[in-house]
């Protein structure tokens, strides 16, 4: 894997982390006392399947040859593989682990947002 590609996934990896303590603190001041701890492991575990699926991408990204339809075909199919895993991920924290899926969500969320603000520290960067 490219070094761009690493640090990509190391400093989102930082930014995902310092959103998901404060998702924390929010979670566990607002959700009610009796499921509090399984809403803070649920933001969690949503950060954890979405920086996974950052990986997946940049495995895929990484992997991707000069062939357009040979590109194409890999890029569709990583997309169906990603959002299969994201699928069995969160059925099965919501089933088994009895996760709140809107916990789930936010940190997937604050995954996403991670990206987000380091597109937006880059852009500052460069100028």
């Amino acid at each position: 894997m490219s070094d761009g590609l690493k640090r990509i996934i190391k400093d989102s990896f930082y930014i995902t982390l310092a959103l998901d303590a404060v998702l924390l603190v929010v979670f566990w001041l607002l959700w009610p006392v009796s499921k509090r701890t399984l809403a803070c492991l649920g933001v969690v575990y949503g950060s954890a399947v979405a920086m996974a699926g950052l990986v997946m991408i940049c495995s895929m990204v990484n992997g991707l040859t000069v062939s357009v339809q040979k590109g194409k075909s890999k890029g569709r199919t990583g997309y169906y593989l990603r959002y299969a895993f994201y699928a069995v991920c969160l059925g099965l924290g919501a089933w088994l682990m009895k996760f709140s899926v809107l916990a789930m969500l936010a940190g997937i969320i604050a995954q996403k947002a991670s990206l987000v603000l380091y597109s937006l520290k880059q852009r500052k960067d460069r100028k």
